[in-house]
């Protein structure tokens, strides 16, 4: 039987429908006239649906400095054809239309938004379009009273606050002005002044951070910190209380290049030696002075030296116990013989604190004869941490003394940007006997 024959044609309503059998297969194929409505899709048959939203954008927290500085908002919305357009309202003013926000989701920065911005996202679909409730955006700004701050989270009683400082504030185009850290400090607010370091290795070429001149460290890798007499002189008629640190470096125990191209003969005791004779020049540091003292134990920087054509690259590693106890036992035997009072400390983070060997922590001798100055940051957002900081050994010694509990403290008025900041305990001034 031919396809022909097969073929049969039926028309309904202006529709022809034409059957045909081909190859055993039943097929229809519709039709109509050149002016008939066209006949609707499975996909325009369907119903579009209203937009609505299931799940509101929720107001957010972020900190404006450190670590939790943005967050996302989210709508999840239904319908057909979905579109998102993002508006933000300052705390007191109109709502904009925000640009390229045209997703479900918007990132929030504390470096773009305000505290107290309100946001909503209007959502556009086939079938109609409705906007979100507001979410508000709180931005954590560092505190001007941490002292308070840790003295009500953690019960503690006679707590002071204040800063470190270094060079690196006492740059040409900006200087730290310590008379206005004083009126952000209070009473007996204090500021603890870098005197030296030896983290630049020896014969190395430098430029000194207060007046951009080239130095060189010489054939001892010790270097003054340019700002300090400056610092001490300002910082005592700001009536601050005020301390000494050194950064720990090069010293033959630590520098493992042949022939010690880093350190030279330099070591611990060296150090001592350098920084208390520093210390007692400035003129500010008296035999009645009980400033603390303090070795700051940290890592340095990578450095290459060049020895019969080949080149040795190494970075300063942080200071052992051994090495930190040698060079605040050295201090004090040196100052002791001359009438003055060392209080001693060591500068840690409180995971360095912590480190054990076995069941013994590793800091337990220094422990015994100095001070905690220990950074815990936290977020880092200027603000006190919401735990103590961890403190190893001194646990057993009365804990921290000096806390450190950000680097990113702003106070108005001051001539730099981001500070360390710190708060003492009542005692911190009190050498240990």
């Amino acid at each position: 039987m031919t396809v022909a024959a097969l073929r049969a044609a039926r028309t309904l309503g202006g529709v022809t429908l034409t059957l045909a059998l081909t190859g055993g297969l039943l097929t229809a194929v519709a039709a109509g006239p050149a002016n008939a409505a066209p006949l609707p899709s499975a996909k325009a048959a369907a119903k579009a649906k209203t937009t609505t939203i299931a799940s509101q954008p929720k107001s957010a927290t972020i900190n404006r400095y450190g670590t939790g500085t943005s967050a996302t908002l989210k709508v999840k919305a239904s319908g057909t054809k979905l579109k998102y357009a993002w508006q933000s309202r300052p705390a007191s003013g109109s709502w904009k239309s925000i640009k390229k926000a045209t997703k479900s989701s918007y990132k929030v920065t504390s470096s773009t938004w305000a505290n107290g911005t309100r946001f909503r996202v209007k959502v556009s679909g086939s079938k109609g379009s409705v906007t979100s409730k507001t979410a508000t955006l709180t931005v954590r700004q560092p505190t001007n009273t941490p002292a308070n701050d840790a003295a009500k989270a953690f019960g503690l009683k006679g707590l002071s606050q204040g800063v470190d400082l270094s060079s690196y504030q006492y740059a040409p185009s900006a200087k730290v002005k310590p008379s206005v850290l004083a009126d952000w400090t209070g009473d007996n607010g204090f500021a603890i002044l870098r005197l030296g370091s030896g983290a630049r290795p020896i014969n190395h070429a430098y430029t000194d951070a207060c007046n951009g001149k080239a130095r060189s460290t010489g054939s001892a890798p010790v270097v003054a910190d340019c700002a300090y007499a400056a610092l001490s002189d300002q910082v005592k008629a700001a009536g601050l209380r005020q301390g000494a640190y050194w950064f720990n470096g090069w010293t033959t125990s630590v520098d493992t290049s042949p022939g010690n191209l880093f350190a030279g003969s330099h070591t611990p005791e060296k150090s001592a030696a350098q920084f208390v004779e520093w210390l007692k020049a400035d003129g500010n540091y008296t035999k009645a002075s009980t400033s603390p003292l303090v070795i700051d134990v940290e890592a340095g920087g990578t450095y290459t030296k060049t020895s019969k054509g080949k080149s040795y690259t190494h970075k300063l590693r942080a200071w052992k116990p051994a090495e930190a106890y040698r060079f605040l036992t050295k201090v004090k035997a040196l100052l002791t013989e001359d009438g003055y009072r060392a209080n001693l400390y060591v500068y840690l983070t409180g995971a360095m604190a912590e480190q054990k060997s076995g069941n013994k922590y590793l800091w337990s001798d220094v422990a015994g004869i100095a001070r905690l100055w220990v950074a815990s940051w936290g977020d880092n957002n200027g603000r006190v941490p919401s735990s103590l900081p961890r403190v190893g050994p001194w646990s057993s010694h009365g804990g921290w003394s000096i806390w450190q509990y950000t680097s990113n403290l702003r106070i108005a008025g001051d001539g730099v940007d981001a500070l360390d900041g710190d708060i003492a305990t009542k005692d911190a001034w009190t050498p240990r006997k």
